[in-house]
C-alpha cells in the first residue's frame, strides 16, 4: 500500500501561509489599538508581542515551506543543513517574546504605581479645589455678614443720634402745643356753633392735634426703653391687630388673608410694641394697595435657628430700588405730604432690634412689597 504525502504537504504549506497572514493581521490590529491610545501600556505590550510572535510565525512558516519544497524537489539532504539555523532562529524569537513579556511585566507594575499616584494627585487636587471653593464661599459669606453688620451698626448709630435730637425737639414743642390746644378749646366754648370764628378755631385745634401726634411719634422714636416681655401667641397678636385696623381703616374692598404656621410656638416679647410694629406694617400695606387690593400676613418657624418669621405682603405699587436703602431712615416717606411723618418704619426698626431680631424688605415696583420680621424665640429664662 502506497501512502501519498500530497495532502499532508498541502495542509502544512497552507497552514504556514495562513499563520503568516494571521500574524500580519494581528500586528495591524494591535497597531491600530496602540495608535488610538498611545499612552496605554497594554496596547504597547500587545503590539510588541504580536511583532515578536509574527517574526516567529514567519520564520517557522518559511522553514516549513522551504522544507516541503526541498523534499518535493528531491533535495532533502539540503534541509538537514538548514534545519539547525531555522530552529535557532525560532528559539531566538521565542526568547525575545519571553524577554518582552518580562520587561512589560515590570513596566506594568511601575505603570500601576504611577497611575495610582496620578489618581491620588487628581483626587487631592479635586479636594483642594473643593476646599478652595468652600473657603471662597465662607469668605464671601463672612464679608457679606460683616458689611451687613456694619450697615446695621451705622443705621443704629444714625437712629440714636436722630433720636436724641428728636427727643429734645419734641419736649420743646410739646409744651407750647399743649398750651395752644388748651386755649383753643377754651375759646371754642364761648363761640356760637357754625360761626366763622368757631370754624377757624376748629382748624387751629385740628392742626394742633396733628402736630401733637407728630410730637408723640417723635417721642416714641426717641424713647428706646427695654421691652417689657411676656409670653405671647403671635397669631393672637396678629388677629388683634387686624381687628383694630378693620375698625380704624377702610378695608371693605381689600382682601386680607392670614397664613399661619401651626409649628410656631409661644414667645416672650413686648406685646404692645410688637403690635405697634404690625400696625405700622399693615397700615403701610393698606396705603400701598389703595382702595382695592390684597394683603397677606403669614408666619413660619425655623426650628434649627429657633426663629419665627412674620411676613406682611401686599400687591401695591411697590418701592423704588433707590428708596430701599432709606425706608428705615427717620422722616423718610414716600407718602404725599401730610399723610405720614416717616417715623413708623424707623420706630419699628428700633423695636425689632431691641428684641434681638431684624426686618427685611423685598419689593418690585408695580408688583408689591414684602416686609418680613425675623424674631428669636426667647423663653422666660433668657428673655
Amino acid at each position: 500500500m502506497t501512502i501519498t504525502w500530497i495532502p499532508i504537504i498541502t495542509v502544512d504549506v497552507l497552514g504556514a501561509i495562513l499563520m503568516i497572514i494571521f500574524s500580519v493581521l494581528a500586528i495591524r490590529y494591535a497597531w491600530r489599538l496602540n495608535r488610538r491610545d498611545p499612552d496605554n501600556l497594554v496596547w504597547t505590550f500587545l503590539l510588541w508581542v504580536c511583532v515578536c510572535l509574527a517574526g516567529f510565525a514567519i520564520s517557522r512558516s518559511a522553514g516549513h515551506i522551504l522544507k516541503q519544497m526541498l523534499f518535493v524537489a528531491g533535495h532533502g539532504a539540503v534541509w538537514a543543513h538548514i534545519r539547525p539555523v531555522s530552529g535557532s532562529l525560532n528559539t531566538l524569537l521565542l526568547i525575545i517574546v519571553a524577554a518582552v513579556t518580562l520587561f512589560f511585566n515590570g513596566a506594568w507594575h511601575i505603570y500601576q504605581e504611577i497611575f495610582s499616584e496620578r489618581k491620588m494627585l487628581q483626587e487631592t487636587q479635586s479636594e483642594l479645589m473643593e476646599l478652595n471653593r468652600t473657603l471662597e464661599n465662607r469668605v464671601q459669606e463672612r464679608t457679606e455678614a460683616l458689611l451687613k453688620h456694619e450697615k446695621q451698626m451705622a443705621q443704629t448709630d444714625r437712629l440714636a443720634s436722630i433720636g436724641q435730637l428728636s427727643s429734645g425737639i419734641a419736649h420743646e414743642i410739646n409744651n407750647p402745643l399743649g398750651v395752644i390746644q388748651g386755649y383753643t378749646q377754651l375759646l371754642l366754648r364761648g363761640e356760637k356753633p357754625d360761626s366763622q370764628k368757631q370754624q377757624d378755631l376748629q382748624v387751629i385745634l385740628k392742626h394742633a392735634r396733628n402736630c401733637k401726634a407728630i410730637v408723640e411719634d417723635l417721642l416714641h422714636f426717641a424713647r428706646r426703653s427695654a421691652p417689657e416681655k411676656s409670653e405671647i401667641n403671635i397669631h393672637e397678636v396678629i388677629d388683634d391687630v387686624l381687628v383694630f385696623i378693620r375698625h380704624r381703616a377702610k378695608t371693605e374692598k381689600i382682601h386680607i388673608e392670614t397664613r399661619y404656621d401651626e409649628k410656631v410656638i409661644p414667645m416672650y416679647m413686648d406685646e404692645k410694641k410688637i403690635k405697634q410694629v404690625l400696625v405700622n406694617l399693615v397700615m403701610n400695606a393698606r396705603h400701598a394697595v389703595g382702595d382695592n387690593g390684597s394683603i397677606t400676613i403669614s408666619t413660619g418657624y425655623d426650628d434649627q435657628e429657633r426663629q419665627v418669621m412674620v411676613s406682611v405682603a401686599d400687591d401695591g405699587y411697590g418701592i423704588d430700588v433707590k428708596d430701599l436703602d432709606r425706608i428705615f431712615d427717620p422722616f423718610f416717606t414716600t407718602k404725599p405730604t401730610g399723610e405720614g411723618t416717616g417715623l413708623g418704619l424707623a420706630v419699628s426698626y428700633g423695636i425689632i432690634k431691641n428684641h434681638g431680631g431684624e426686618i427685611r424688605v423685598s419689593s418690585e415696583p408695580g408688583k408689591g412689597s414684602v416686609f418680613t420680621l425675623i424674631l428669636p424665640v426667647n423663653t422666660a429664662g433668657n428673655s
